[in-house]
């Protein structure tokens, strides 16, 4: 037998976060997917600690370059398992975290790949879930490029402007006039 949903979300990063609350708030059932620990590449993978890790490299530079400089004292050095044991203190709660959350929400939760059946039909872990709505708010992975599709790197000493370009990435945008 399939559960029905109003909004069916795969993903649970913070755009997936963002629709699941939203709607459930409104009144209508959802359920979220993931396959991997719910919460999404910034938060456990991405932004969230890489923000922390090259906050603490950039403190380290920039006390090495002001010794002698108005700044004095021992040099500043990382800690390695240290910084990364202080990382894990706020990234290995946080699937645990966020499943409770949408349970206390009213969301329900399914681990697993989403096989889409139909339009609105995917199959989770030998269970059958249909949405009247499906968003896929599947995250941030890079996109692997064939032979033919090599990027072109714009040089700051270019004689002229490549004929294309293509931006890649999560946090990548479209190019606009005052780029060029």
């Amino acid at each position: 037998m399939a559960t029905t949903v109003d909004v069916m979300v795969i993903g649970t990063g913070s755009a997936a976060q963002a629709v699941a609350y939203k709607v459930r708030e409104a009144g209508w059932s959802v359920a979220v997917i993931d396959s991997r620990p719910f919460g999404g590449t910034c938060q456990l993978r991405g932004c969230d600690p890489k923000k922390v890790l090259v906050g603490v490299s950039d403190l380290v530079d920039w006390s090495h370059r002001m010794q002698g400089k108005g700044v004095s004292g021992p040099a500043l050095s990382i800690n390695w398992p240290e910084l990364i044991r202080f990382k894990r203190t706020f990234t290995d709660p946080a699937p645990h975290e966020n499943e409770q959350a949408f349970a206390q929400a009213g969301i329900l939760t399914r681990h697993g790949r989403a096989h889409f059946i139909d339009r609105t039909t995917v199959e989770v872990e030998g269970e059958t879930l249909v949405g009247r709505h499906v968003v896929i708010a599947g995250g941030a992975r890079r996109a692997t490029l064939g032979r033919r599709r090599r990027l072109h790197r714009i040089r700051v000493r270019a004689r002229r402007r490549p004929r294309r370009r293509r931006c890649q990435g999560a946090a990548s945008r479209q190019p606009t006039a005052q780029d060029v």
